[in-house]
This record gives C-alpha cells, structure tokens and sequence, in this order.
C-alpha cells in the first residue's frame, strides 16, 4: 500500500531500536512490527507525518508499505515490516496530497495545526494552511501556500480544492482569498 514518511532533514527516522538512515529509492525489511515498538512507521493521511517530524527542513516521502502491517488507531499511523522510498515531496506536495486525503475520505478527522474550519492564515514562507468549511478564506506571508478546500452545502463532502501561492505578484499577502463562483476571489468584509 502507498503511504506517507517523514524524515529530519538528514533523512534519519526514529525507529525502536535507535535512529535509522534512509535513503531516496531503498527498500528496507525489519523481522517484525508493532506500532510504537518495532518496524518501518509511516501513515496513510500524508498530514499525519507533521506530528512527528514538524521542522520546516523535515523531508517527506511517498514510500510503498508492504510485509506485516499493524495499525494501533493512533491516527493513520502504520508500522511494516517492508518499506520503499518512492518520491520525495515538498511541503506544498504533502499538503495537496493531504487535500486529496480529506475528498478521498471527508469524514475522517485530521488532526493538524495546519488545518482550520472556515478561516485560517499561514504566516511563515514556504510553509501552507489547509482552509476547510463551507466558505473558507484564507490569507498569508509571500510564500506562502493556501488551499480552499469546499465542502458541498449539507454534507462533510468536498465540492473541490483551490489553491493559492502568494507570489507578491499575482497573489497578494495578507489578502484574504476565498471561493465564488467556482473561482478564487479576494474576499472583502
């Protein structure tokens, strides 16, 4: 199955037995698994991996998990006893993968300081929120990405995602972007 790792920024991981080097394009094999103890952890909401490696240099991957496999319902945290690095994201990647993830499955719960109901900002460059709600707006730093994700009027479904890249130019920060028409418009109070 495709999942989510996250790394430090020299790709080493925290596993049972101390810190692990990865490497882009391996694969890995472990005897066992068991959730907090032992095997390859990863999670199947990319935005999971921020609770544990939460630095802007943090690295994240796709990786395929395969082997044993044992969930504790912590989250969407897996633990495998195979693991292959796939492709190396960015931050905004993770966060359009995570967007994904919430149409995929709108009534599971992420949680994550990057996400907020309706309004939000994002005030660190090359960092992102994630605006979810019926009407959701957003506003950041140059820099900074945001993403509209719309739920469809008398349901937790997603009616579909919007994003913004503050490039200073175009897209203008500390301006509040919202949805209209099916379009991203600046809003005004």
């Amino acid at each position: 199955m495709l999942a989510y790792k996250a790394f430090n920024k020299d790709m080493q991981a925290v596993l049972g037995k101390g810190v692990f080097q990865f490497e882009p394009g391996k694969t890995y094999t472990e005897t066992g698994c068991r959730c907090a103890r032992n095997g390859f952890h990863c999670a199947e909401d990319p935005l999971d991996t921020l609770s544990y490696y939460t630095g802007m240099d943090s690295r994240f991957f796709v990786v395929k998990a395969g082997g044993d496999i044992n969930q504790d319902g912590r989250g969407t945290r897996i633990a495998c006893t195979e693991l292959t690095l796939v492709k190396e994201l960015t931050r905004a990647q993770l966060a359009a993968h995570g967007c994904m993830y919430m149409q995929k499955y709108p009534e599971r719960k992420t949680e994550s300081s990057h996400i907020c109901r309706e309004t939000g900002q994002c005030r660190r460059k090359d960092d992102f929120v994630i605006v979810r709600g019926k009407s959701p707006q957003a506003a950041g730093v140059q820099g900074a990405w945001l993403f509209l994700v719309k739920e469809k009027r008398g349901s937790a479904s997603i009616d579909g995602i919007w994003t913004v890249y503050i490039d200073g130019e175009e897209c203008r920060p500390d301006t509040w972007y919202g949805i209209r028409g099916g379009k991203i418009c600046i809003k005004t109070n």
